[in-house]
């Protein structure tokens, strides 16, 4: 890893599925920084804060990191605010969204000599922590892979409504396909592609579940 640009080897990994990082926004300022952490009333990891002055935020593997002064819904300051208003710790930061809608947290209060904090990964619905990296570098590293690794923790979910009424369309345009197929000439659906169409999902009316209430 380059001394000059410790996100070197993380950015070279990037450009292979985004080659101008234009998922990525522009630095902010170690003013801005300092203004945050006055707001918030602590102190962002070093590496965290670096980052934010290379990358304001952004998206990235089907991950948003959190800006300063962000003019959208993921400003590092406004979120925690709010999530504090709902009953977020203090000593947890929210710093990023995960594709499944489960926030990425500093917990300061765990934080080393030099300030790095380890990486707990937030399910807003349960109210649980599950412990994902040691500091921010290192869940940089493990982000590429991270979001496929946390599907397989969690198995299979449920659908949303608007999936499963997708889900539904499709089936019926197949029976009525098939209403008009040979016998002769019907095939054994391939699993894995069926798995894959679905996308780890649960093929089951969401409306049907019971409340996690």
């Amino acid at each position: 890893m380059s001394e000059e640009n410790p996100f070197a080897d993380f950015e070279a990994n990037l450009r292979e599925v985004d080659p101008e990082l234009d998922g990525l926004e522009p630095p902010t300022s170690s003013e801005c920084i300092d203004a945050v952490e006055t707001q918030l009333d602590v102190k962002l990891p070093p590496s965290f804060a670096l980052w934010l002055q290379r990358y304001n935020g952004g998206t990235l593997y089907n991950t948003t990191i959190y800006g300063v002064e962000a003019d959208d819904d993921f400003d590092l300051a406004e979120v925690n605010l709010r999530d504090r208003e709902e009953g977020l710790p203090t000593h947890l930061v929210a710093f990023a969204n995960a594709l499944s809608g489960d926030v990425y947290c500093f917990d300061t209060s765990l934080a080393d000599e030099k300030g790095e904090a380890p990486v707990f990964l937030l399910d807003p619905e349960e109210g649980t922590l599950a412990s994902v990296a040691a500091s921010f570098r290192s869940w940089l590293e493990r982000l590429p892979r991270l979001e496929a690794e946390l599907a397989e923790v969690r198995g299979p979910q449920p659908m949303t409504i608007e999936e499963w009424e997708q889900f539904l369309t499709r089936e019926r345009a197949k029976l009525r396909r098939l209403s008009n197929t040979p016998a002769k000439q019907l095939t054994m659906p391939d699993p894995e592609k069926v798995r894959a169409e679905l996308g780890g999902k649960i093929p089951v009316d969401p409306r049907h579940l019971k409340s996690r209430d």
